[in-house]
């Protein structure tokens, strides 16, 4: 299966669960599609033979497709598990039946662009790996693969100025809001007021950012600004071109 369809199994799986915010939830994904998950060490407690079988095959998960049964190593870091059921994910989706090279490589770039869309990336405005592992939520081993994939979209879409495929379209309207009249690629409550924040680099609002004895001035820049103080109109002016029709 090539790039392509892979991107198109995820746009499917994105529209089908509803998936409108990063970082995605894996566990919930594989709950919609039928599966239940455990630990290793859960699983140890109840059948050592069991856990043996799991460790022996991956150190990470392991997948019994038959049974819709997910099974991971809870020692491994959250980052890392992510990564690892959107990998076993990619497995179910993809229709994988056999554990070979190719279908690792599949299930690899399949959690590498379900967990951080290279557009995804783009307006969240990551500058760095840094930055794709903490609003993504992946290993630094994973956001740098992923950023370095994101350099070469990026130049090739918008410095060779390449317009937007079928499918982009598709992943762009995906996750457009007509109301906030851009790309969100975040949705979160503010942690004080329950506001809700869209496209945001903190878990609270503005207005609950400073102790209510120090009221907040009306000039006082929002985080967004400070870390990217770049040409906004130009940044549309590049928007419109990349959304103009296909040619």
């Amino acid at each position: 299966m090539n790039h392509y369809d892979i991107q198109k199994r995820i746009l499917d799986v994105f529209a089908e669960c509803s998936v409108f915010s990063f970082p995605v939830d894996c566990t919930s994904l594989l709950e919609h599609y039928g599966y239940t998950l455990h630990t290793y060490q859960e699983l140890g407690r109840k059948n050592k033979a069991l856990y043996e079988m799991c460790i022996s095959y991956s150190e990470e998960a392991f997948r019994d497709g038959a049974h819709r049964i997910i099974a991971y190593n809870q020692d491994k870091s959250p980052l890392r598990i992510r990564f690892s059921l959107a990998h076993e994910l990619g497995h179910h989706i993809l229709g994988h039946k056999n554990e070979t090279r190719h279908n690792e490589i599949e299930a690899n770039f399949f959690a590498g662009n379900l967990l951080a869309p290279r557009m995804a990336i783009y307006y969240a405005r990551c500058q760095n790996a840094r930055d794709v592992s903490f609003i993504f939520q992946i290993s630094e081993e994973a956001a740098q693969i992923a950023y370095e994939d994101y350099l070469r979209w990026h130049e090739e879409l918008l410095l060779r100025e390449r317009r937007m495929t079928a499918l982009e379209r598709d992943m762009y309207y995906h996750f457009y809001r007509a109301e906030q009249d851009c790309f969100v690629w975040n949705v979160k409550t503010c942690d004080f007021c329950g506001a809700t924040l869209y496209n945001s680099y903190e878990n609270h609002c503005r207005g609950c950012e400073l102790p209510k004895e120090r009221p907040l001035r009306s000039d006082t820049p929002a985080l967004s600004d400070i870390l990217f103080s770049d040409d906004m109109e130009r940044f549309r002016r590049m928007e419109a071109r990349w959304l103009s029709p296909i040619l």
